[in-house]
């Protein structure tokens, strides 16, 4: 497998085994006591496009440091915006914020469109209330001061299926690596489009020139941007419903070609979901596929899990062997180590109608080899809604991830995580400061090597089904008191981080050693900046990289200061 600037590829020789164990996993249902009260709701009840909607996504959109919620209120309702008071718990205001839309929404995403500091909101729509109708898609800029403007028509990019409504899930990513986000969105009509960022708030719709087969056949759900063999060049991998999923590799000459067939993938008869993740710990990134299963197994593949064989683009599909196949009738679903114990768990939720119509939520629990066992009820959770969207997300910034799951005309659903022992390494990415770099850490590259054991993450934007996750890095550390980072920029840059601690930090990306105000230019700010991170033993404070902050670090900063930025 191709690594970026000189990382070893060996990472697959890694002894499984390392990280501690993390306590029990285990989840309480809190959505009415932490204020969220929302039900989605739709003014028709049959097989329409709404039936497989519900959704919503996750961001700090006011940047006060904890995660805020916009979900799907459906042709029923309204979209909504829940305000994060930094403990977990949420006041509605969508209104005030100017999102709270009625329209037949479906899913949303958010990802900082025009590099101005703040997260925007990207919604499809399969139409009106009256009525299904294309070009209902809306982008939202975040104004900075809590509201958001709809710069849809000026952008570009409402356009999904002229005549019907036909959108599912966004994802946003840099795939041309020019340092702004690029739109992905999937269309189960066909409809499927990438969007190519200009720079200039607007976007040229480049499905036909940039993609190499044709996607007007594919009946899709889910695009998620991911750079899958360490190139940095993200792949886009195209989850689609009745065998037409796609593994579209970037050429990094702004075109990808169709390599499903060749790379083993494609297998999900009904796929639906999209996660990623190293769940092996081998040091790849392996794709895990939500479908369909008849409860007799007579029809349909269940979920698929493609794991990565170390040959770029090709996969073995596991999902059997490994015990994660089963899982009734997937939708939304993500990778993320729940118990923190250095290996990555699979929630997925369910839902249909007829014999699916009571499935519950499926909790794969990692026994640290990549192999698992189902535990959703042993867990406490026994969510049986009609599930669409799910996401993962730190609600109360304690380390650990919860998870919503936005329910199809029921009443969403809020799990906290109360697992104990376990601590972890949560990373966020200040990546404005440097032109070439997008927004929020959006393709960043991280391996956390501890207790003898490598683990990868790879930040990437939009949503599972229907719903985005937060825009952050976790790392499960068991016991460990420490551990050394490795990170990856996609324009190439490295940073080591010596001995970082468990907790959360926000990263700043920087190509001035001294620089940390991230202004271009060495004055009295970052000379401020720096003493307060240092008083903080944040892990970008220690200029020495050995892990300890002292004299010799401030001197070392001293130096770098006095050689001034190039």
């Amino acid at each position: 497998m191709t690594r970026m600037n000189g990382l070893v590829s060996g990472l697959a020789l890694m002894a499984l085994s390392g990280v501690a164990l993390g306590g029990p996993i285990t989840f309480v249902e809190q959505t009415g006591a932490v204020g969220l009260s929302h039900t989605h709701a739709t003014t028709g009840f049959g097989p329409d496009m709404e039936f497989m909607a519900s959704g919503g996504a996750v961001g700090d959109f006011d940047r006060d440091g904890d995660q805020d919620l916009f979900v799907i209120g459906g042709s029923g309702g309204v979209d909504l915006l829940y305000w994060n008071d930094g403990n977990g718990n949420f006041t509605e205001g969508g209104a005030a914020a100017g999102v709270n839309r009625a329209h037949r929404g479906v899913g949303a995403s958010v990802g900082d469109y025009d590099n101005d500091g703040d997260l925007d909101i990207y919604v499809t729509s399969s139409g009106t209330v009256a009525s299904s109708a294309g070009n209902q898609n809306v982008l939202y800029r975040n104004n900075g001061n809590g509201t958001f403007t709809n710069v849809t028509a000026a952008a570009g990019v409402a356009m999904n299926n002229t005549f019907t409504g036909d959108a599912f899930s966004s994802a946003w990513g840099d795939y041309d690596l020019d340092g702004d986000l690029d739109l992905a969105v999937a269309g189960w009509l066909g409809g499927n489009q990438l969007f190519r960022n200009n720079g200039d708030g607007t976007f040229t719709n480049v499905t036909l020139s940039a993609i190499q087969s044709d996607l007007s056949t594919v009946r899709g759900f889910a695009p998620k941007f991911v750079d899958m063999d360490g190139d940095r060049y993200p792949e886009i991998l195209w989850v689609a419903d009745f065998f037409t999923s796609r593994y579209l590799v970037n050429n990094g000459d702004g075109t990808f070609t169709d390599q499903t067939v060749s790379s083993g993938t494609g297998l999900d008869s009904n796929g639906m979901g999209n996660t990623f993740g190293d769940l092996d710990n081998d040091g790849m990134i392996d794709w895990y596929v939500t479908s369909r299963i008849n409860t007799d197994g007579s029809s349909g593949s269940g979920n698929m899990y493609y794991r990565a064989t170390g040959v770029d683009h090709v996969y073995d599909e596991v999902s059997v062997a490994t015990g994660c196949n089963y899982g009734y009738w997937g939708w939304g679903s993500t990778a993320i180590d729940f118990d923190q114990d250095g290996w990555l768990d699979i929630i997925a939720t369910n839902g249909f109608t007829g014999t699916f119509e009571m499935d519950p939520t499926v909790l794969f629990i990692n026994d640290g080899t990549g192999n698992f066992t189902e535990s959703a009820l042993a867990s406490g959770i026994s969510d049986r809604g009609q599930g669409r969207g799910l996401l993962n997300v730190d609600l109360e910034n304690d380390g650990d991830q919860d998870v919503l799951i936005f329910n199809n005309r029921q009443s969403m659903v809020c799990l906290r995580n109360d697992s104990a022992g376990g601590s972890s390494i949560t990373l966020e990415f200040d990546t404005n400061g440097v032109d070439d770099l997008a927004p929020d850490g959006i393709g960043v590259h991280v391996e956390l090597t501890a207790g003898g054991m490598t683990q990868v993450r790879y930040l990437s934007a939009g949503s599972n089904y229907l719903a985005q996750s937060e825009l952050t890095v976790h790392f499960g550390m068991g016991a460990e008191t420490e551990g050394d980072l490795l990170i990856t920029y996609p324009n190439g840059m490295t940073e080591t981080l010596v001995g970082v601690a468990p907790g959360r930090y926000k990263i700043t990306a920087k190509e001035c050693a001294a620089d940390f105000s991230v202004t271009g230019s060495l004055n009295f700010l970052d000379v401020s900046e720096y003493l307060s991170l240092f008083s903080q033993q944040h892990p970008q404070a220690d200029m020495t990289n050995d892990g300890s902050f002292n004299f010799l670090d401030i001197s070392a900063f001293l130096a770098a200061y006095g050689s001034g930025c190039n």
